[in-house]
């Protein structure tokens, strides 16, 4: 018995080093595919050899060879699948498969129906491939971390930065359904601009607070939900404004909600005021749920100036000139946004707290 607690022990290790493997493999991918769509609405030459296609795809490789050593981990011990953090591998599996699967996917999508936009049955699956990888890491990392050790500090250092990812990750995935750049050649995925600001403030924020309840309950220490939101926010401004010069003017707004988020923080984990702990749940999610749309941009920006600009001007090209516009609207969607959040982070609260909890246990 203590033999094959020790053959686990000896291969939860290497199976670690494979999560380690797929974190940086979805990191790589979902950076690479924001890096690309920038490039896009740049309008830079479409060709295949790209840079921003060689990180999306050198992740997506990096992600299959994680899947294919879990595969063999698990199929050489079977014991360890009776493991919690087998389940970690088995989305990291299943995640590799539907990225692979995306490839070829597309360029025959491509072959048949032109170029397309961004949401389209392939990225789809991409999209859908990277996150369940992300969540793979997430799990089986949560759980070797309860299982062979609560002190493993690598673990400790790496969750922050992969909630940060997965973060990044369901930002892009509900982008899919609101930003305003799915036309292609034969296809029009644009979402009606009045139907997707309304689900933008349903969705964005809810999933936001959600994601850092998540975070925080999961790591259960102050400043590793904060850390999570640094990850999301440097993943957002080196894909999407480092890239677009004309951006560059926006950067200090990126330091309000990383104060906001730190704040909410603050009150899950330090404060002693017996009102705000009593409600610091809801408290937490809405003023983190406020700064959603500066959380998201400048991407989330298109999907609002649609409805102001007319005679096919895109509005990604006019970002850099409608500051003020964008002050309004984040201003606008502070109310609705803190009112989502509240619900987001009170429904993880309430559904997902044994599910969370799990994470880090069988």
């Amino acid at each position: 018995m203590k033999i094959e607690k020790e053959s686990v022990r000896k291969y939860s290790k290497i199976t670690l080093a494979s999560y380690f493997l797929a974190f940086v493999g979805v990191a790589l991918s979902v950076w690479g595919a924001s890096w690309d769509i920038t490039a896009h609405l740049l309008r830079t030459p479409e060709t295949f050899f790209t840079p921003s296609h060689l990180v999306l795809y050198t992740g997506v490789g990096i992600s299959l060879i994680s899947g294919l050593i879990n595969v063999g981990v698990l199929a050489r011990k079977k014991e360890l699948r009776r493991q919690g953090f087998a389940f970690g591998s088995k989305l990291i599996i299943v995640g590799s498969i539907f990225q692979i699967i995306a490839g070829p996917g597309d360029f025959y999508w491509h072959e048949m129906f032109g170029l397309d936009g961004l949401l389209s049955p392939t990225h789809l699956v991409l999209a859908l491939g990277i996150l369940m990888t992300s969540i793979g890491v997430l799990v089986g990392m949560g759980r070797i971390r309860s299982e062979f050790g609560q002190n493993n500090k690598f673990i400790k250092t790496m969750l922050p930065i992969a909630f940060g990812v997965f973060w990044f990750n369901v930002m892009w995935l509900i982008f899919f359904f609101v930003l305003p750049i799915s036309e292609g050649e034969t296809h029009n995925f644009n979402p009606d601009p009045h139907v997707a600001i309304i689900l933008t403030f349903l969705a964005l924020p809810f999933a936001y607070s959600l994601v850092f309840w998540s975070a925080s309950k999961s790591i259960n220490k102050f400043g590793a939900a904060s850390a999570a939101a640094l990850s999301f926010v440097v993943m957002n401004i080196t894909s999407n404004i480092f890239t677009s010069e004309n951006l560059f003017m926006f950067l200090p707004m990126y330091i309000i909600p990383l104060i906001v988020t730190l704040g909410a923080d603050y009150i899950l984990y330090k404060n002693n005021n017996k009102f705000i702990q009593k409600h610091k749940n809801k408290i937490a999610g809405s003023i983190l749920g406020s700064v959603f749309f500066m959380f998201s941009f400048p991407m989330l920006g298109m999907t609002f100036l649609e409805i102001y600009v007319y005679n096919d001007v895109f509005p990604y090209d006019v970002l850099h000139t409608s500051t003020d516009l964008l002050t309004n609207i984040w201003i606008m969607s502070t109310i609705p946004g803190a009112i989502a959040g509240s619900l987001g982070i009170t429904f993880a609260s309430k559904k997902l707290d044994s599910l969370v909890s799990n994470l880090n246990q069988v």
